[in-house]
């Protein structure tokens, strides 16, 4: 019987067990818990065991098989992964929040509240921190390169304290400024911001484009703006610490300069001129020697390094959250003399004193220190510049000195006697000598510092006070060591400091109503006013004589300088006001209007008005879409108002005095250097926007934008008739428009669990064209600059004349003359303008993402298509006859030689003509911006340790290769002319990053 009990019981817990145990249906949907929308291919997974799972159809519907006690794993790329018990129900829906880094959609665009991009009527695009922390350079602007539709960006030179050019949607203006205005946490600040800040502070950066976006902030956003937030402590997060290190070396990121070998130079020389050239004594050892050095190797370091180290502390409180970060970054330049130091400190705090108080302050301190690569040469064709120097100074010259032993009589190269100051042999200083006796120190002091009170008194008003001051002090000091052998046929030893200040302090006052009306209608109106007192002074010393190079200061000179000073001041005072209106989400209006004053235009326009209308259709949200499932996002957005243009110099508008080169009565003579403009006033850039964003069977995502931007009143030096007593002055002279696309597709090709792949590619064109100038004039040309203004052309169309090949029955260079018929006599009437310009039409870029769970790839490319640049080395590399001594381009063994030779290379009795085309190149590159292959360290080995909450291996690439039909050193230089510019550095780092 005891046998049966035990039995019976036994099979009731079997069966018990299995009743617990058995599967049962579950389905329901994952949604937005903002919005209520739901989330396409999310993933429902059980958890335990990853054979057990199932994707959300384009409604957010999942249906999943399970056992009734199990937990349910929801996740989706963007959103808070969610554990769900079933807990034996078999209906379960789903809401997830988004995750911090789908924070980064959230922005602020023209001083009110933050706001969801989605519900952002303007053109904006936004860039997070993920992708301008992960790119190694000492200026975080260079991240920006290829990410946004629309704007250029360029590193023209790989120095390290450079800064980068930005231009958003094409030039806007011939003269003025044509650089974006900078907001960093809701202050306007300088275009240098890039260089002071450290790139692991920024949370996001947004890039405004159209008049929606832009025209409150009125007189200096006619290029567009670009919003800087920092980071600061995320709500309720506990305090969490970081630490990042990285380590790299740098090497120039190409040479294509195709230079001729010491062999080859010779053969060269007896090819053009035969049995006539003589050979020094040099040149007969340097032959004897097999001399062929390669300058670009010897000048240059191929392995530089370059490092950072920062650390964070971020979190929060019931009622405040703060961000402190602590950062180092030091870079050797691969040029001899250049290098960089900077350190950085930022304390981002906010508080809510009370139900109705909130306090905050933003405050970062940047110092740097900086050398530069000299450029004052020997008077000797500026050999000073290593760049040139490394191209053009012969292969068969060694560094150090040839020599012949007296009694073997063999030669030999002494390099015991160590490297020669100066190459008697072409009568050159070398230029590492050049740069040791002119040193040069730069160091730079920086302070970027808000605060701002906000009183709520009443639900949906917000009075709000913010301050700002953006200051930095910049010292030069440098030096022209006493020395044997004196380079300079003028100059004596000198010391000289420079010192300048330049501070920025804005005072704006806003206040804010949101309130609805009837629940589906929603209003925001903002008024402000904003104060701008900008203050900048220079202070200039110097000495020369001195004798001893033991003490190279301002005190031992034998003659001191008169001492320059210069103070300038620049006033803005502003008031603005928008009205924001949507109904149901669904329709959206914004009006912005704000006038602004300057005391930098003339008196009778003093003050402008700026203004701004646009609208959203949010048609995803109609009733009549909600079928289409297969679209999850369908907005149609248009907008037009104006923006203004105040970046020129101070003082323009008045007549300033200035000193004559005559003398009167024993003294300087002093009179008005320039005429007054009281009329001078601003640009005014009129833009309309047109767009449509759309996602599509939640993995294609496509945005489209038309633009059409006129500018009026453009500003710029002008000729005046001689009979007014002066040559020139400043004045509103004529008008242009830019007209284009900008186009962004995103493709998440995969998207699982654990395996995510996504294509991003956007790309940009624009027409810009002169439409009037002043005085009624068609034409206006720049001399010296390769360049016209003329009405119906592109501003940065080349005016040359235009070459015809060589005639290969005598090599003589040939040309067209204005009607195209050929010609070997060269005329400066005979030059057109050639249809290329500087300025790329198309500009574009494409980022490649792949993770599988910890593992990351990360491919950015960057790319530009028919701009032009003159490279003018190749004026010294192909012209032998003027510059006889200099190395020459492979290019040149192609040199017609006798009657019947098809060549583009004129004969050496030819004149070279450098007003011509022939040293106008396609600029056009596909460059592989940035590489990153990192890998974060599973969460449950982090749980192990007891105190890390994070750990990251990462290694990155930069600039890895470049496709380009280019033949100068670098195409990706934001100018007309190049020639001897420091070339952009490939860098190689690897880091690690921990949080606690």
């Amino acid at each position: 019987m005891k046998k049966i009990r035990l039995f019976l019981t036994g099979l009731l817990l079997a069966v018990t067990a299995s009743v617990y145990a058995q599967d049962i249906t579950v389905s329901g949907t994952v949604t937005d818990a903002s919005t209520g929308e739901g989330i396409a291919g999310a993933t429902v997974l059980l958890k335990g065991n990853s054979s057990v799972w199932a994707l959300t159809d384009g409604m957010g519907a999942y249906t999943l098989s399970v056992p009734s006690d199990g937990v349910l794993e929801v996740s989706f790329l963007g959103y808070t992964t969610l554990e769900v018990p079933v807990n034996g129900r078999s209906a379960i829906d789903v809401e997830l929040e988004m995750s911090a880094e789908m924070l980064d959609d959230v922005i602020v665009v023209g001083y009110g509240s933050a706001r969801k991009i989605s519900s952002v009527v303007g053109s904006a695009s936004t860039v997070n921190k993920k992708v301008i922390a992960n790119r190694p350079t000492a200026n975080a602007g260079d991240a920006l390169q290829g990410q946004v539709s629309g704007l250029q960006v360029f590193s023209s030179s790989g120095e390290p304290s450079a800064s980068v050019s930005m231009r958003l949607r094409g030039v806007s203006s011939i003269n003025a400024d044509t650089t974006p205005l900078f907001i960093l946490d809701g202050s306007p600040v300088s275009a240098s911001v890039f260089t002071s800040l450290n790139s692991n502070d920024i949370e996001n950066v947004v890039v405004m484009k159209d008049a929606s976006s832009t025209a409150i902030y009125g007189s200096r956003a006619a290029n567009g703006v670009i919003y800087i937030t920092t980071k600061r402590g995320a709500s309720g997060e506990k305090p969490v610490v970081s630490v990042r290190a990285q380590y790299g070396v740098s090497q120039m990121a190409r040479n294509r300069m195709n230079l001729m070998s010491g062999e080859q130079w010779f053969d060269f020389q007896d090819m053009i001129y035969g049995d006539s050239y003589e050979y020094s004594d040099y040149q007969y050892l340097s032959q004897e020697l097999g001399i062929n050095t390669d300058w670009t190797r010897h000048f240059f370091d191929n392995a530089a390094p370059v490092w950072s180290l920062d650390a964070s502390v971020s979190g929060a409180t019931a009622k405040s959250d703060y961000y402190i970060s602590l950062g180092v970054f030091d870079q050797n330049g691969i040029a001899l003399d250049s290098e960089m130091t900077r350190y950085n400190i930022r304390t981002n705090v906010n508080t809510q004193v009370n139900d109705w108080l909130k306090m905050g302050m933003n405050i970062g301190m940047t110092y740097q220190e900086y050398s530069t690569t000299p450029y004052q040469g020997s008077g000797n064709n500026s050999f000073g510049n290593v760049m040139f120097a490394s191209s053009n100074l012969p292969s068969w010259l060694s560094p150090y000195d040839l020599k012949v032993d007296d009694n073997t009589n063999e030669a030999y190269v002494d390099y015991e006697g160590g490297e020669l100051d100066y190459w008697d042999a072409i009568q050159v200083y070398n230029p590492k000598y050049l740069a040791e006796i002119q040193p040069r120190l730069y160091t730079t002091v920086r302070l970027n510092a808000s605060t701002y009170q906000q009183i709520t008194p009443i639900k949906g008003l917000t009075l709000k006070a913010q301050q700002s001051i953006e200051g930095y002090d910049t010292r030069t000091s440098g030096k022209v060591l006493a020395s044997d052998p004196w380079p300079f046929s003028s100059e004596t030893p000198q010391a000289y400091e420079s010192f300048g200040r330049y501070y920025a302090l804005t005072f704006t006052n806003t206040a804010e109503y949101r309130f609805a009306v009837a629940e589906r209608n929603h209003f925001a109106i903002l008024l402000g006013h904003e104060s701008i007192i900008e203050d900048s002074e220079s202070f200039d010393a110097g000495s020369n004589g001195q004798t001893d190079a033991r003490q190279p200061y301002l005190g031992f000179g034998l003659q001191a300088d008169i001492p320059t000073w210069g103070k300038s001041e620049i006033n803005y005072n502003s008031a603005f006001a928008r009205l924001s209106y949507d109904f149901d989400e669904r329709y959206y209006i914004d009006a912005s209007w704000r006038i602004d004053g300057s005391s930098l235009f003339g008196v009778n326009k003093k003050y402008a008005n700026f203004y701004s209308v646009g609208f959203m259709w949010d048609l995803k949200r109609e009733r009549w879409m909600q079928g289409a499932s297969w679209i999850n996002d369908l907005r149609f957005k248009a907008s037009y108002g104006t923006t203004g243009n105040s970046g020129i110099d101070n003082y323009l508008s008045y007549a300033q005095v200035g000193a004559y080169a005559q003398i009167y009565d024993g003294g300087t003579a002093w009179g008005v250097a320039s005429a007054a403009n009281p009329d001078l006033t601003w640009e005014t850039v009129e833009t309309l926007n047109v767009g449509l964003t759309t996602r599509l069977w939640n993995f294609l995502g496509i945005s489209v934008e038309f633009y059409n931007k006129n500018t009026r009143d453009m500003l710029m030096s002008i000729p005046y008739s001689y009979t007014t007593g002066y040559s020139s002055g400043v004045g509103n002279i004529g008008d242009m428009y830019n007209r284009g696309v900008d186009v962004d597709l995103s493709f998440d090709i995969i998207n699982t669990r654990d395996i995510y792949f996504n294509v991003k590619t956007n790309f940009n064109y624009n027409k810009n064209e002169v439409t009037a100038l002043f005085d009624g004039r068609d034409s206006y040309t720049l001399a010296g600059t390769g360049l016209r203004m003329e009405v119906g052309h592109s501003w940065g169309e080349y005016y040359l004349v235009r070459s015809a090949g060589v005639d290969p029955r005598d090599g003589m260079q040939m040309w067209y003359d204005k009607n195209g018929n050929k010609t070997k006599v060269f005329s400066q009437d005979d030059m057109v303008m050639t249809g290329k310009q500087r300025y790329a039409p198309w500009a574009g870029g494409l980022q490649l993402n792949f993770q599988y769970k910890g593992l990351y790839i990360g491919a950015d490319f960057t790319w530009v298509a028919n701009n032009y640049l003159i490279n003018n080395d190749r004026w010294f590399l192909t012209n032998p006859t003027e510059f006889p001594f200099f190395n020459m381009s492979t290019d040149m063994l192609n040199i017609w030689r006798e009657p019947g030779q098809v060549t583009d290379i004129p004969s050496i009795n030819s004149t070279r003509q450098i007003d011509d085309d022939t040293l106008l190149e396609n600029a056009s590159f596909l460059r592989l911006k940035n590489l990153q292959v990192s890998y974060s360290l599973p969460e449950r080995w982090m749980q192990k340790t007891g105190f890390l909450g994070g750990a990251r291996i990462y290694a990155i690439a930069r600039n890895l290769f470049t496709v380009t039909g280019y033949t100068g050193w670098d195409p990706e230089v934001d100018s007309n002319v190049t020639l001897g510019g420091y070339p952009n550095t490939r860098e190689f780092s690897v880091g690690v990053e921990l949080t606690f």
